[in-house]
């Protein structure tokens, strides 16, 4: 069995921006030959399923400093997960990308790579749809992952 890529969108489309990692991979679609998952949040049941692909892609929202959720002033970013910091001995209840790469390769003996797109959002409360800033964002974030799932991601 060939082993696919994994993007795991999360967050809350009840909460404004928070509902960004699903417009992402919407956009993106299935044309990627990605397995994809939208989740309200990232849960230890999802290691099964980080552990048996070749990388993981998170896709999720931040919340953007003053400025930032502009394209070009840093509101993508990318960036390469190591859970090699993360001990996966206690249980909590903030499972983060990292410890869900922890767990894998605890759990199951899996180390895929893992990388994280955030996009800068700065509307959290309650309600639907995401702000002007994040919709031109997603473009941005789709070629993010793109990129990260050629046959040869960057960081």
């Amino acid at each position: 069995m060939t082993r696919r890529p994994l993007v795991i969108a999360c967050g809350n489309p009840l909460r404004g921006d928070d509902g960004v990692g699903a417009a992402v991979v919407r956009r993106l679609g299935a044309r990627r030959g990605a397995t994809v998952r939208i989740c309200l949040q990232y849960t230890p049941e999802l290691a099964h399923e980080v552990a048996a692909a070749d990388r993981v892609i998170f896709v999720d929202a931040r919340a953007a400093t003053p400025g930032e959720a502009q394209p070009r002033r840093g509101g993508v970013r990318v960036r390469r997960l190591d859970p090699r910091r993360v001990a996966t001995g206690a249980l909590s209840h903030t499972v983060t990308p990292e410890s869900l790469l922890a767990m894998a390769r605890d759990l199951y003996g899996a180390a895929p790579a893992g990388f994280l797109v955030t996009v800068a959002g700065a509307r959290f409360d309650l309600g639907r749809g995401l702000s002007l800033s994040v919709r031109r964002l997603i473009p941005q974030a789709v070629r993010a992952v793109a990129r990260l799932l050629s046959p040869r991601p960057r960081s």
